[in-house]
């Protein structure tokens, strides 16, 4: 409660600090944007090593709804409806985002459930305390069903300083959820070249973490990136990405993760030790600037567990008709022992293909 308490305090003085200064003349009042995405995903199974449904259908709507006052005071929703059919039909709604921030001079007050994003990796993160979950075979989580944090966040930007506090709740996670409430502070500037931020924050009954992330743009097509994480043991990643002449990009990541309950994965033993993993991928959008080629993406990515030597191979083709529709191929195919990290998985290919549509 005392939380709530003083995040009304904040917003009632940035209310009146900015009621002091008069609008610009030529500014809209209101403004307000929309959207909606449905998808239609269907995944296919082989070599299934339990008896299990080799055809998983899914379903998913997505309207999002945002408006904005004066610049000032704005609040923003996204819901997923989702439906699945397996053995049998499930349907349920997800809050993905819905929040409400005012502005206040170099202040920004947000309260609700926020997608944040602390980490620079891609495949992996170590600093990301507030970032959804990162799946290394399909990190741009291309159904968007992450949800966000519950939290009160306060930023406070000036020049090429900047400062954020943040408490997120754990009361409304899923009743199997691992999440704790977290006090998390963030401190981000520029220092010669280099986009650094330093992380500090506790989970409530756990231990103290802190952390740094850069990001650094070499000339025009590289760019490197790195995380270091202590929570009870280091954490570290590093990766580059490289964008070629041709449109083609190249990344790859190294992460090393200690086999702590935090940040172990569910497949890999406790006795296992510290675990290594290797992220590499190629990727081109637009194949050709030529009629029927240029709606086409192609990418290709390999993600191994460099200790157990267990990988999965992962392919996506994706492709437009004009501006709303796009459909997509989605390939994984695991390998190793089965006992591994990714031999394990309960199948040997998973063939998902999906239409899109977008408003």
């Amino acid at each position: 409660m005392k939380y709530l308490l003083t995040f009304t305090a904040l917003l009632a003085i940035a209310a009146c600090v900015r009621a002091q200064d008069p609008p610009p003349a030529e500014e809209n009042s209101v403004s307000t944007r929309y959207s909606l995405a449905v998808i239609d995903d269907a995944t296919f199974y082989s070599d299934l090593s339990q008896p299990t449904p080799q055809i998983l259908n899914q379903v998913l709507v997505e309207p999002t709804f945002s408006i904005r006052y004066h610049d000032r005071v704005s609040f923003s929703t996204s819901l997923i409806g989702f439906s699945t059919t397996c053995t049998d039909t499930a349907s349920k709604v997800l809050v993905k985002e819905t929040y409400a921030g005012i502005s206040a001079g170099d202040f920004d007050f947000t309260a609700g459930r926020k997608m944040v994003r602390w980490g620079t990796g891609y495949a992996f993160t170590a600093a990301g305390v507030l970032d959804p979950p990162r799946d290394p075979t399909n990190p741009a989580d291309r159904l968007n069903v992450n949800q966000g944090r519950d939290m009160i966040k306060a930023d406070w930007v000036h020049g090429p300083h900047a400062l954020t506090l943040a408490w997120s709740t754990a009361a409304l996670a899923p009743a199997n959820s691992t999440l704790r409430d977290t006090t998390a502070f963030r401190y981000n500037v520029l220092v010669r070249g280099f986009d650094t931020s330093l992380i500090a924050g506790n989970d409530r009954g756990g231990n103290s973490f802190g952390g740094l992330t850069f990001t650094r743009v070499l000339g025009q097509a590289w760019e490197v990136h790195g995380e270091a994480m202590w929570r009870e043991q280091a954490a570290v990643l590093i990766g580059a990405k490289c964008t070629l002449r041709s449109g083609v990009t190249l990344m790859g990541e190294f992460y090393t993760p200690p086999n702590t309950p935090y940040f172990r994965d569910m497949s890999v033993s406790p006795f296992a030790g510290r675990q290594h993993y290797a992220f590499f991928n190629v990727g081109k959008t637009r194949l050709r600037q030529l009629p029927g080629w240029k709606e086409w993406d192609v990418s290709g990515a390999v993600v191994a567990n460099l200790d157990d030597h267990s990988t999965t191979s992962v392919l996506d083709v994706s492709r437009w008709f004009g501006n709303h529709f796009s459909s997509y191929i989605h390939l994984e195919v695991p390998s190793g022992s089965k006992t591994s990290d990714y031999g394990s998985a309960p199948y040997g290919t998973a063939t998902s293909a999906g239409v899109r549509f977008h408003l």
